[in-house]
């Protein structure tokens, strides 16, 4: 009998993943991102900079992944009064629709495509109209991510995404100024 476990990941694991995602992204450039240990903490919170302490990838109930990101924020970094990250809008289909239409007037139409003409008098008037496709659609707007928890007191940030691509694009918009570095806490 076959047995299947469901994959776990560790702290350690996620914060690989991203770790590996970021360097596919800036080229291997480690002095964008770089990775630092409990005893340089203290020193780069006194700063204009940020920390991502870790880094999880948990599976909810209906076997979705969600991505928590917790966020130690450095005492020169502005803190707004809320956080809230930016919606992104597409387009959500519905479907197409084409619309052919052909009338005549006192008789019926002809067919002048090669199949023959139709029995009786012919229309004084006919009209025959191919208008382009219509789409149905209409526009979604969803949040890059989520403000789990926000605690300004202790400049500690939980953030909440449906994907790594969503995490790593917020990471260029944290609302903390405009010049502060981000670094990666390896526990």
């Amino acid at each position: 009998m076959v047995k299947f476990r469901q994959k776990t990941f560790s702290e350690y694991d996620a914060m690989r993943s991203l770790y590996i995602e970021l360097m596919k992204r800036t080229n291997n450039d480690r002095s964008r991102f770089p990775v630092i240990n409990t005893s340089a903490l203290l020193p780069i919170l006194k700063g204009n900079n940020v920390v991502i302490e870790r880094f999880v990838i948990s599976s909810s109930i209906f076997g979705k992944d969600t991505y928590r990101m917790y966020i130690k924020i450095g005492a020169k970094a502005k803190l707004p009064d809320d956080v809230r990250l930016p919606s992104e809008y597409h387009d959500e289909r519905f479907g197409k629709l084409k619309l052919i239409i052909g009338a005549g007037v006192f008789g019926k139409d002809r067919k002048d495509n090669g199949e023959g003409k139709g029995k009786g008098p012919d229309p004084l008037m006919s009209a025959l109209a191919y208008p382009e496709e219509v789409e149905i659609k209409r526009e979604v707007g969803r949040l890059l991510g989520e403000a789990i928890k926000y605690d300004k007191k202790s400049r500690q940030l939980v953030l909440e995404f449906k994907n790594m691509n969503d995490a790593i694009r917020a990471l260029s918009i944290l609302p903390f100024g405009i010049d502060y570095k981000i670094y990666l806490l390896d526990a």
